[in-house]
């Protein structure tokens, strides 16, 4: 049987998960709190990864090394780039890129320009929008930094802080993985604070629902 790491972003959606979780175990490594656990036949190990790169990088680097998951699924949230997605829509990043990576020079050559979640997990999720997510190091409310994302990467759909720090681990240790992030606001406009904090009235528990979706059809 293959073991599902999960990694998400709120530990408001890691106590409504582990709800339904059967014969749950938990071990704390690196101050973070990892379950493993059964559901719907399957064996998963779910974590919060915390906010940022290297929170992403060094938790998906954890879950790899012990338990060794055989695939990963981020589900996380970012603000929208992409004038098409509303508030609490899910997109898939079937690539992913940092936005505030720039040596200067040319990309070195042994860091793709960007990373790929697995083709045969995206396929899972085909009424989703499906396209390009930018992370970096920033919580970017102000419209002309968002701008200056847009600019670099005119496709993306939307930016967050942890997805392309998952997806270039994953791709170093050659394990297959997804990104799906939630909508959370719209930097730029008019009462964005409080368009932030409607937000996570439901949040956790949509991005639950579509995660137990996923389960099922794994």
């Amino acid at each position: 049987m293959k073991k599902i790491g999960i990694i998400i972003a709120m530990n408001k959606e890691l106590e409504l998960f582990a709800a339904n979780l059967k014969n749950p175990q938990e071990r704390i490594i690196h101050q973070r709190r990892f379950i493993e656990a059964e559901i719907s036949n399957k064996d998963i190990v779910i974590v919060v990864s915390g906010i940022g790169k290297v929170n992403a990088a060094i938790c998906t680097a954890d879950l790899i090394n012990n338990f060794s998951v055989d695939m990963v699924i981020n589900i996380g949230i970012s603000g929208g780039l992409d004038s098409s997605l509303q508030i609490g829509d899910f997109v898939v990043g079937d690539d992913l890129a940092y936005h505030d990576f720039d040596t200067g020079l040319e990309l070195p050559q042994d860091i793709p320009e960007r990373f790929h979640s697995d083709s045969r997990l995206t396929a899972l999720l085909p009424t989703l929008k499906h396209g390009l997510l930018c992370s970096g190091d920033q919580f970017i409310i102000a419209y002309d930094e968002l701008m200056k994302v847009k600019t670099k990467f005119p496709k993306a759909l939307a930016v967050d802080m942890e997805s392309s720090a998952i997806a270039h681990t994953c791709w170093l240790y050659n394990i297959p993985m997804i990104s799906i992030r939630q909508i959370s606001d719209t930097p730029g406009i008019e009462h964005h604070a409080e368009q932030y904090d409607e937000f996570w009235k439901n949040a956790a528990s949509h991005s639950v629902a579509l995660l137990n979706q996923i389960l099922d059809k794994l």
